[in-house]
This record gives structure tokens, C-alpha cells and sequence, in this order.
């Protein structure tokens, strides 16, 4: 037992001490990545949000079902880290709506996506936002613009060994 460990500490291990770790993150950003774009060809005018979610996560647990299929990997828990949540114009996030609350999308809509998929516990998140049909007017296209602006500043202060 190492030094400051109690009985009870748990070991975190990282995938320095253990590359199949890095490998099951891979895996899991493969198919969500998959599943993102897959999400963002569903986002049409007139899809039902709820259909959208549903297949998209179906998706998910398909593809997962591909991933480290052999014999020894079998066992290995894996599926949805984060559902599918399409969340529209005002609707902040984590928005997943079941069958009888669903509401369709239209042209113009700001749609924010987020998902995720895990092997053995290590996850792999992703979100993107788009306007269906591709244009944005007015108010919405300046809180796009406003959004991009910000991740542009934003990826401008990382630097090394900088902090949050």
C-alpha cells in the first residue's frame, strides 16, 4: 500500500499505468463521433425530437456492441454515458423528451446536440450546435456568432502549464 492510503482508498489508474484505458476512451469517441454526425443528418425540418433521440441512442448501442467484440472483451460493461438530448432555441439543455411530449423542428431552429457513449466506465462526451436548414436570421445568428466568438477567445488562453 502506497503512502496517505487508507485501507478503504481506492487506486485511481491512469492509461500511463494502463494503455487499454486510453484505448477504450478511443473507442467510445469513435462511436459517439458517429453518432453525433448521425444526430446532425436526423436534424431536418419536421423531425420529431423524441424519434431523433431515440434512434440516435439505438445507434449508440449498436456500434458499442462492435467494439471490442472478442472473447475476452465480452464482459466489458458498456453503453449510453450521456442521452441524447436535442434542445431547441431557448431550451438550455438536457433536453430528451419522451414520445407524447415531443415537438418537431422547423427551419431556422437553434439545435443544440449532446451525447455520449462509454466502454468500461471511460466515457467520451460530445455536443454540437446547428441551425436547421442552415441559415440563421436576426437574433438567432448573433447568438451563434456570440457563441463562436467566445470558443475562438476562449481556445486563445490555453496555453501550457497555464491554468483554469
Amino acid at each position: 500500500m502506497e503512502a496517505g492510503q487508507g485501507e478503504g482508498d481506492v487506486k485511481f489508474e491512469t492509461f500511463i499505468d494502463q494503455p487499454a484505458i486510453l484505448d477504450k476512451y478511443k473507442a467510445a469517441a469513435v462511436v459517439a463521433d458517429a453518432a453525433l454526425e448521425k444526430a446532425i443528418a436526423l436534424c431536418v425540418d419536421g423531425a420529431d425530437i423524441s424519434t431523433i433521440c431515440g434512434t440516435v441512442d439505438d445507434f449508440i448501442g449498436e456500434e458499442l456492441q462492435k467494439t471490442f467484440s472478442n472473447k475476452k472483451s465480452k464482459k466489458l460493461e458498456r453503453g449510453i454515458a450521456f442521452p441524447t438530448c436535442i434542445s431547441v432555441n431557448e431550451i438550455v439543455g438536457n433536453y430528451s423528451p419522451c414520445a407524447d411530449d415531443s415537438t418537431k423542428l422547423k427551419n431556422e431552429d437553434v439545435v443544440k446536440i449532446e451525447l455520449g457513449a462509454h466502454i468500461d466506465g471511460f466515457a467520451s462526451n460530445c455536443a454540437h450546435t446547428i441551425v436547421v436548414g442552415g441559415k440563421a436570421k436576426e437574433g438567432a445568428a448573433d447568438v451563434v456568432l456570440a457563441a463562436y466568438d467566445a470558443f475562438l477567445a476562449a481556445t486563445r488562453t490555453i496555453k501550457v502549464g497555464g491554468l483554469n
